[in-house]
C-alpha cells in the first residue's frame, strides 16, 4: 500500500538540516497548571516548524522500519517484511486479540531501550535522541509534569499503517521506574475517521479523553494509566510518531 499525500502537510523534500529545538513560544506555566489538573497534557506546535519538517523527512524518507509484534509474553520483531507476509503475520495477531489481553502491531525503529546513545543509520534520529536527553527538554519535562526526578528518556520511532494498533494497557513494569509517557506526534493531515488515535479510560472502561494523530505535538502522561492507540482504519493513513518515557535513575 502506497502511503496517502496529505494535502496540508508540510513538504519533507530536501528540508534543511536544522538543529532540533523547542518552541520559544510555549506558555510554560500554563502547560504545567493543565498537566496538573489532569495528569496529561497535548502540546500543538511543541517544537519550532523547521526542526518539525526535518524529523518528518527522517520518519518517512530515512528511516528503516521493523515489524514488531506480541504472541503472549513473545516479544517479535521481523525486518525487511514483505507486504503479503505481514498481512499474514496481522491476521494472527487480530485473532490473539479477539480473545483478550495485549497485543499490538506496528513498524517500529529502535532508538534507545535504556537511554544508552543511538548508533543506528538515522542521523537525525540520533540528534532527536540528544535533544530529548538534553538539559533543556529534561527540564522542560521536569517543569511542564511536575515530575522534578525524571532523569532521562528512551525512544523508538513508530509507524501504524492501516490496521495496525496496541490494546489497552498501563506502562506498569517492573523493573523500571518509568515517571511518564510522551509521544511527539509527526503526523500531517490527519483524519479522526483514520483512528490511530491516543485513547485513555476511566474506570469504567470508558474513553474519558482521546488525542487524534497531528503534526509536531506532544502528548505527555504520568504512569500508570490505562491507554491505547485504536486501531487505524484499513482506509486510514501512515501515523508517524517518537514515543516512549521519561524516566527516573
Amino acid at each position: 500500500m502506497r502511503e496517502p499525500l496529505a494535502m496540508s502537510s508540510p513538504s519533507p523534500v530536501l528540508a534543511p538540516d536544522v538543529a532540533l529545538e523547542l518552541n520559544p513560544l510555549l506558555d510554560r506555566r500554563a502547560l504545567a497548571q493543565s498537566f496538573a489538573r489532569a495528569t496529561r497534557l497535548h502540546i500543538p506546535d511543541v517544537l519550532t516548524q523547521p526542526s518539525a519538517v526535518r524529523l518528518l523527512q527522517a520518519l518517512q524518507q530515512e528511516t528503516p522500519w521493523t515489524v514488531t509484534l506480541n504472541k503472549g509474553q513473545n516479544f517479535l520483531d521481523f525486518e525487511k517484511m514483505p507486504p503479503d507476509e505481514r498481512g499474514r503475520l496481522a491476521v494472527g495477531v487480530f485473532e490473539r486479540a479477539r480473545a483478550g489481553g495485549f497485543h499490538y502491531i506496528y513498524d517500529t525503529h529502535r532508538i534507545s531501550r535504556a537511554g544508552e546513545p543511538y548508533n543506528g543509520p538515522v542521523v537525525y534520529l540520533g540528534r532527536l535522541f540528544a535533544f530529548l536527553n538534553s538539559a533543556n527538554f529534561l527540564a522542560f519535562m521536569r517543569e511542564v509534569t511536575g515530575l522534578n526526578d525524571i532523569a532521562f528518556a528512551d525512544a523508538q520511532a513508530t509507524l501504524y499503517r492501516p490496521g495496525d494498533f496496541l490494546t489497552t494497557h498501563d506502562d506498569k513494569t517492573g523493573g523500571h521506574k518509568r515517571r511518564a509517557a510522551y509521544v511527539l506526534n509527526m503526523t500531517p493531515g490527519w483524519c479522526p475517521d483514520w483512528g490511530g488515535i491516543l485513547q485513555f479510560f476511566d474506570e469504567r472502561g470508558n474513553v474519558s479523553q482521546g488525542f487524534v494523530p497531528a503534526f509536531n505535538a506532544l502528548n505527555v502522561f504520568r504512569v500508570p494509566a490505562e491507554h491505547a492507540v485504536s486501531q487505524v482504519a484499513l482506509f486510514g493513513g501512515f501515523r508517524y510518531s517518537v514515543t516512549g518515557w521519561l524516566h527516573a535513575r
